[in-house]
């Protein structure tokens, strides 16, 4: 008589990986603050020269502020908001110090 193999090597079977999650994406075209349509402003991130410029397509504004390797085109966006909040309720006076503030360390 012959014995039947009912078991395999001895390893159990190893359980499969939990699926990867999708990474969020982060938005790079946005809403103007001045003309109000959707989805006209554009950023261009130049890492090189440290710079991110946000443009509207439909009225022509622009706005340009200092980056990191770290700065993704929202966080030009939100400084942007900030600005022009800054300026309708406080004249710009947080913006007249910023600049200063930039233009000191510059000069070092």
């Amino acid at each position: 008589m012959k014995m039947a193999r009912f078991f395999s090597s001895g390893k159990r079977k190893k359980a499969k990986p939990p699926p990867k999650k999708a990474r969020p994406k982060v938005a790079t075209v946005f809403d103007c603050p001045f003309c109000g349509n959707s989805e006209s402003c554009s950023v261009k991130m130049d890492y090189e020269h440290s710079q991110g410029i946000i443009s509207c397509d439909q009225c022509g504004t622009s706005h340009e502020s200092r980056i990191t390797r770290l700065s993704e085109a929202i966080d030009v966006y939100a400084e942007w908001i900030d600005m022009c909040e800054d300026v309708n309720t406080n004249g710009g006076a947080r913006v007249a110090a910023r600049e200063a503030e930039e233009d000191l360390e510059d000069d070092f």
